[in-house]
């Protein structure tokens, strides 16, 4: 088959732009021919794939994605293709991968209606629609999330085809973990006795980047001193460098950009902090359980019901309280210490959680045979 991936850029460490690298690798391995359409591509080329640029040239960020929707209807015209994959939410799609929420219900719950009233609103609006009303088959990620578009849009169930976890194996913990987890922390020059806070994720407000500041500058002074807080992502750091130095705990704090490592920051840490205040999966709480490494983090993540499910962390209520957060990583830093890599390893071990790829490339392949 050929199939063209549809997608506004590409740039490294993007969770989405890792899940669409994946699934084109699985499709490839199918023996299917794979074209991806962006407007921006970062980062070196992946074996295989035919990647075509488009030109969107505009003064914000919502033209350059319309124009780019524009462009592509234009090139897909020309070239005929089994399917068409998007894997951000636009027009003239066969098949939409929905690592995003519900935009319709993030405006109308979260923002003013003033919001409602934009050019951006209206256009982001207008694509989501257009997949989820009109006949393009939908790939979830997130059960949950089937819910609330169908309250959105009536979409018929029978458009969404639910798709199980896609992880790395390299994060599970490796026999070697002991002289792993020592040479990292020497690497890092963290001292026996200190806490390593870890935090992964683009996007550092929605993941709860400043939520996690203020519980680590809220820790008892003695248990506050031992702590450190590596944050590992891309985004604008200026403005939570700015709450470390009003919180007072500057130089326990270290922003680290992305990077290619996870693996060795999940066995070298303490605890994972992920205080999404929204989050339609949440991958990371899943690497970081097979890792063997305690979770703290919200009931809006998708897959925060493994964390709860497997006792491998807490799983904070909503609406969200910053003192029920304080003390839970109090309590999972210097409280009693539990079995976490054997709940992690039992959960490698027996859970459906690396097959995503694979499986949405099997998806791909039945529905595009229908189109």
């Amino acid at each position: 088959m050929r199939l063209a991936f549809a997608l506004f850029k590409v740039f490294p460490y993007g969770g989405l732009q890792k899940d669409m690298l994946a699934i084109a690798a699985a499709c490839l391995a199918r023996g299917h021919q794979v074209t991806v359409y962006c407007r921006e591509w970062q980062g070196p080329a992946a074996a295989g794939l035919e990647v075509v640029l488009l030109p969107a040239k505009a003064y914000s960020n919502h033209r350059r994605d319309q124009a780019f929707a524009e462009a592509l209807a234009v090139a897909l015209a020309q070239t005929d293709y089994d399917a068409v994959v998007g894997f951000n939410k636009m027009p003239g799609l066969d098949i939409y991968y929905a690592a995003d929420t519900c935009y319709l219900a993030k405006l109308t719950e979260e923002r003013s209606f003033l919001a409602r009233l934009t050019p951006r609103f209206r256009l982001y609006s207008a694509y989501e629609a257009a997949v989820f009303t009109g006949a393009t088959r939908i790939l979830m990620i997130s059960a949950r999330e089937i819910g609330v578009f169908r309250h959105y849009y009536q979409t018929p169930e029978s458009h969404f085809h639910l798709l199980p976890p896609g992880i790395r194996r390299d994060r599970v913990i490796p026999p070697d973990y002991p002289e792993q987890r020592r040479q990292f922390r020497q690497q890092w020059q963290l001292s026996a006795g200190q806490k390593l806070v870890l935090l992964v994720g683009s996007g550092f407000r929605t993941k709860g980047l400043d939520r996690a500041i203020t519980a680590l500058a809220a820790l008892p002074a003695e248990q506050r001193e031992r702590s450190v807080l590596f944050v590992v992502g891309q985004d604008n750091s200026a403005p939570f460098e700015q709450l470390s130095r009003a919180t007072g705990i500057a130089d326990q704090v270290r922003f680290l950009q992305g990077r290619d490592d996870i693996p060795a920051f999940l066995w070298g840490a303490d605890v994972l902090i992920h205080p999404a205040r929204r989050e339609n999966t949440g991958t990371v709480l899943l690497e970081a359980m097979v890792a063997g490494l305690p979770v703290i983090t919200t009931d809006v993540c998708g897959y925060a019901h493994y964390v709860e499910d497997h006792g491998m962390g807490v799983v904070l209520p909503s609406p969200f309280e910053q003192q029920a957060l304080n003390a839970a990583l109090s309590r999972l830093l210097f409280g009693p210490q539990q079995d976490w890599f054997g709940r992690g390893r039992r959960f490698a071990a027996g859970a459906d959680i690396f097959s995503m790829s694979e499986r949405a490339a099997a998806l791909i392949e039945t529905l595009a045979a229908k189109t």
